[in-house]
């Protein structure tokens, strides 16, 4: 046998072998816990800590006036008129991540964004 047909032929067979190995497994978004509406949130224990952990604070002590920074936030949310009790879902704490311009590539994850929502028809309280 020729040693240029061998290595061909163990090249083939190389190559089969590994695609005939992999395996792809569909990877489902982490939603997160359901939150559950009759339960209630926290705001320092589960409100405050998602924007350090987005990386908000990095930008917000400074830029327009938004401090998300723990023990500043809530104060900072107000003053801004970032919540909307009256219509939750409109509020600009949900809103602007992931929104166009500046925040367009900041978003929430996982259940973070419905966790806010409930704390402020809750009553966005600073518990």
């Amino acid at each position: 046998m020729n040693i240029m047909k061998a290595i061909k032929i163990f090249g083939v067979l190389f190559i089969l072998g590994v695609l005939s190995s992999c395996e792809y497994n569909f990877i489902t978004p982490d939603t997160g816990a359901p939150v559950d509406p009759d339960e209630t949130v926290s705001f320092s224990e589960q409100i405050e800590p998602i924007w350090s952990t987005q990386g908000c604070t990095s930008c917000h002590p400074s830029t327009a006036g938004l401090d998300l920074r723990v023990g500043y936030a809530y104060q900072s949310l107000q003053s801004e008129s970032r919540i909307n009790t009256e219509n939750p879902t409109e509020s600009l704490i949900l809103t602007m991540p992931g929104s166009s311009g500046v925040h367009s590539d900041k978003d929430y994850v996982s259940n973070q964004r419905e966790l806010i929502k409930v704390w402020i028809q809750q009553g966005a309280q600073d518990n």
